[in-house]
């Protein structure tokens, strides 16, 4: 991990120059993050599927791209957040969350795999609360959301 002053980075649109960066930031990110996937399962062109028609975000610091988020915009879906393991837990991650605020146009959604404990619990220390579980093609996840300051929800902790 790298001391990274808030202030020294900058959450900014996608440009296409960044998708060389980003796709191996997706990969290294990945593999951290899955670490039971097995090794070789991300492949840069992941990057692409993923974020393919999406809104995407880009945490900067010192010119090199350390971290993005991706949102489908018609569903206010939170689809991608990944910052690369040198800069975490140093803020880019709620940064993130904070620029893509603007492109939610409902209380905002997001899936997160039940394996991912440290994602989970990022999640939750933003406010976001599960509300249901399901499987999907990697595996088991739940299925948060974001309630505004005035929304009530009813969650299932599960």
């Amino acid at each position: 991990m790298r001391h990274v002053n808030k202030g020294q980075v900058i959450v900014r649109e996608f440009v296409e120059a960044d998708r060389e960066a980003l796709r191996k930031l997706f990969v290294a990110s990945r593999d951290a993050a899955f670490s039971w996937a097995a090794v070789g399962a991300h492949k840069l062109e992941d990057f692409d599927v993923s974020t393919a028609g999406e809104r995407i975000l880009v945490a900067e610091h010192s010119c090199t791209p350390i971290g993005f988020a991706s949102v489908w915009q018609d569903d206010s879906f939170l689809h991608n957040l990944f910052v690369h393991p040198h800069y975490q837990r140093c803020g880019v991650g709620r940064m993130l969350l904070a620029g893509c605020d603007r492109y939610f146009s409902a209380a905002p959604t997001l899936k997160c795999l039940k394996a991912n404990d440290p994602a989970k619990r990022f999640y939750q220390s933003q406010g976001w609360r599960v509300c249901s579980e399901a499987d999907g093609p990697e595996g088991p996840y739940v299925l948060m959301v974001r309630a505004g300051p005035n929304d009530s929800l009813s969650t299932n902790p599960g």
